[in-house]
């Protein structure tokens, strides 16, 4: 029996060739302490290896709102040097207990390359909103059925890449946006089939702009600026569209297969 391979949530970064291993010379890991009405989250860091490590770390706490579609992101970060075997904690933040919202916990540590080498990421309160189910659902559906024309048909069976983010950026700023909206893609399980592109454009001297793509569809595009918050904010929106383009290509396909 035929099958098809797929390989779920690949980020190619033309800087970096090699695959990545994580958590094998530091290990990342996020705790839970529970303390009242609140619970304070953790990230720490551990040194698996026999020399000093300089490093940085991203600590994020993402709270998306199931009935307003509200997204709020705090971010915290810094540098640290572990021993040899040595743990450590690197921050905390507090959420409470009873809230309803999905909130995803994030923490990234980084060599002095500025390669993720230790990750570790929680989920609470897994509730996706109503387009995001029906999305994923489609996909799902969609995949199988698919899986199932080419059995039925016998022809080999191809190699289908999803979640593929290429990064086509020439500045700074650019390559932080798409590290924000890499690590946003993937904190969102997006694995579409098609293609998306970050693509920096230089308009003039020092301006330049940049296409959020899927495939050869421009969703987004935005005057590059150096400040965090623009890029950030700049993520989430590109998120949105690119979301949204990605459910209106699943509906119209779905409306062509019907007839």
């Amino acid at each position: 029996m035929l099958h098809k391979l797929f390989i779920l949530l690949i980020f190619i970064q033309p800087f970096n060739g090699e695959s990545q291993n994580f958590n094998v010379d530091v290990a990342a890991k996020i705790l839970i302490r529970s303390e009242n009405d609140l619970m304070t989250i953790a990230g720490t860091a551990i040194n698996q290896t026999e020399i000093n490590q300089s490093l940085r770390y991203e600590l994020s706490v993402i709270k998306n709102n199931p009935l307003n579609s509200n997204r709020s992101t705090n971010n915290q970060s810094g540098r640290f040097v572990l021993e040899p075997g040595q743990q450590k904690e690197l921050s905390t933040t507090t959420i409470h207990k009873n809230s309803k919202d999905r909130i995803i916990l994030l923490l990234l540590i980084y060599n002095l390359e500025d390669q993720i080498i230790g990750k570790d990421r929680l989920v609470l309160n897994d509730n996706s909103d109503a387009d995001d189910i029906a999305f994923k659902q489609k996909l799902v559906k969609k995949l199988a059925s698919e899986e199932q024309d080419i059995s039925d048909s016998g022809q080999d069976g191809a190699l289908l890449l999803t979640g593929i983010v290429i990064e086509e950026v020439k500045t700074k700023a650019g390559r932080d946006f798409y590290q924000l909206f890499a690590s946003q893609y993937r904190l969102d399980d997006i694995n579409a089939e098609q293609i998306v592109k970050i693509r920096e454009v230089i308009l003039r001297a020092n301006t330049t702009i940049i296409n959020v793509l899927v495939g050869d569809k421009i969703v987004h595009q935005f005057l590059v600026k150096t400040q965090l918050d623009y890029l950030k904010e700049n993520a989430n929106i590109s998120i949105r569209q690119v979301s949204k383009y990605l459910i209106f290509l699943t509906k119209n396909r779905d409306t062509l297969r019907s007839y």
